[in-house]
């Protein structure tokens, strides 16, 4: 049985972050390990900003992690998180829900986490990546005000992709759209008019896949440090300035 306090969901898709698994390609520039550990501080930064208000209080939207591999003891990685998440956990049993991605590739899996909310009697759902750890609060919330009045929400990135996607009810938005690509924001538009769907966008962001966006986010760490705390302290341990020269990030 499925404990809502909201119609509407927030999921955020995640990966163990486990070297060699998660951030393969920023590996490449980093090494793996480094490249899970700068990952897993995107995690603790998002975890601290969506964590549910304290007990007691009624959310502004419910919060789920939708993580890979499906057969990872997820929780356990929210709680080794920080000392902060391991007792907000602890307090927070059961309010928090964790739906692993299943499917043969990353538009299938998003099309069955989306299903997931709506099957969960959730009138709004949105999901989102974790590759943008200063994603913030008032874009969710942006989102499901959209969703009040338009069937499909959408966030871009600066690469062609999407960061963010929501639906009000189960429409089958993903078909054909191609993932990983310079179009897939483009196609999911076309999609969605090909469909009738209303769209609204909310604001683009940037995410952080190859060392080459290492610069964006060095550029944003300086400065709103206070925002990314945790994936700052790491960036500045872990990426030597001469990988992600410093340049205007545009955002």
């Amino acid at each position: 049985m499925i404990r809502r306090r909201s119609d509407d969901l927030l999921l955020i898709a995640a990966r163990e972050p486990t070297p060699g698994f998660t951030k393969t390609r920023l590996g490449a520039t980093l090494g793996m390990e480094a490249a899970a550990t700068l990952y897993r501080g995107f995690l603790t930064d998002l975890a601290h900003r969506f964590v549910p208000p304290a007990l007691g209080e009624e959310p502004p939207f419910d919060l789920g992690w939708a993580f890979t591999p499906a057969g990872c003891d997820f929780p356990a990685v929210v709680r080794s998180l920080s000392p902060v998440m391991a007792a907000l956990s602890a307090m927070g049993e059961g309010r928090i829900h964790h739906v692993p991605q299943r499917g043969d590739d990353w538009g299938e899996r998003q099309a069955n986490l989306l299903r997931w909310g709506h099957d969960a009697g959730y009138r709004r759902t949105v999901l989102t990546a974790s590759d943008s750890p200063q994603m913030a609060v008032a874009s969710v919330e942006a989102a499901f005000g959209a969703l009040e009045t338009h069937d499909l929400v959408l966030g871009r990135v600066s690469d062609g992709g999407y960061y963010l996607i929501g639906l009000s009810g189960p429409h089958d938005v993903l078909r054909d759209v191609p993932m990983s690509t310079a179009s897939a924001a483009d196609a999911l538009v076309a999609r969605a008019g090909a469909l009738g769907l209303r769209l609204a966008e909310v604001p683009a962001t940037f995410d952080v896949d190859t060392g080459d966006d290492l610069a964006v986010l060095r550029a944003y760490a300086a400065r709103h440090p206070a925002a990314i705390p945790v994936t700052a302290i790491a960036l500045a341990r872990l990426v030597p300035a001469s990988v992600s020269p410093e340049r205007d990030a545009g955002r």
